[in-house]
């Protein structure tokens, strides 16, 4: 019964001696005068500390309830070190990946503003780090069955629904383009519409929208189909005649 007492002993003082000096060394690291690749590695080792110091007290725990256990330790360890070393490498590989992707998609999308530029780069990032993560689990031999499943389906659905987004919107804006055709053909530059409420002169008709500066002087995009479907009122501009 003592030595289960002082194998617990020895786990809960592996877990607070981790989580203490764990502690320390992000904050540490994570100053404000300490260099930017100094920071940014602060929580990774930080995990690191941690993870060594609970190891040594769940090994001591160990020695203590079985101590012929830790003599098949290292037995155990020289023979998974290649798979643990593959899926280290796997996992590197894929962050590295995952980094050149996320600055990739950042910087085509260095025009677009709002939640867009700030939520796909990392979106991407976290894709390809799962990935990863998944590939470095079946080289420690665990069965990912059900992740890759569960993966699959995911991205089935999400293909499902951009193809439909893309899909529909494609027909928007073909039938936009369409009615715009048409609009060319009785609406010129510098005619006169009055459509519901909006009433202005028509600035251009362009693939998609009428353009009119309203007698306010605001501009105002109206879409070709609006404009076919409702009632408008034309007021032709004077041109000059053909010679």
């Amino acid at each position: 019964m003592a030595d289960w007492i002082w194998a617990l002993i020895a786990a809960f003082a592996g877990l607070i001696v981790g989580a203490s000096v764990a502690r320390v060394v992000r904050g540490a690291m994570a100053k404000p005068n300490r260099p930017r690749v100094v920071r940014q590695a602060a929580a990774p080792a930080a995990s690191l500390v941690f993870s060594v110091l609970l190891v040594a007290g769940l090994m001591t725990a160990l020695g203590f309830v079985n101590d012929e256990a830790l003599d098949q330790i290292p037995e155990d360890l020289v023979d998974y070190l290649p798979n643990a070393l593959s899926a280290l490498i796997v996992l590197i590989i894929g962050n590295v990946v995952a980094t050149l992707a996320a600055t990739a998609v950042d910087g085509a999308l260095s025009r677009a503003g709002g939640r867009a530029r700030e939520q796909l780069p990392r979106v991407v990032r976290l894709v390809v780090l799962a990935f990863a993560g998944i590939l470095a689990a079946a080289q420690l031999g665990v069965d990912t069955t059900i992740i890759d499943i569960g993966v699959a389906a995911v991205l089935f659905s999400l293909g499902l629904a951009a193809a439909l987004m893309v899909g529909f919107g494609s027909r928007t804006v073909s039938s936009e383009i369409a009615a715009g055709r048409a609009l060319r053909r009785v609406v010129h530059n510098g005619d006169h519409l009055t459509l519901d409420d909006i009433s202005g002169t028509v600035v251009d008709v362009q693939s998609v929208m009428v353009e009119l500066r309203t007698d306010e002087g605001r501009t105002v995009l109206v879409p070709n189909s609006d404009v076919l479907a409702g009632r408008v009122v034309i007021e032709r501009a004077e041109r000059e005649p053909r010679e």
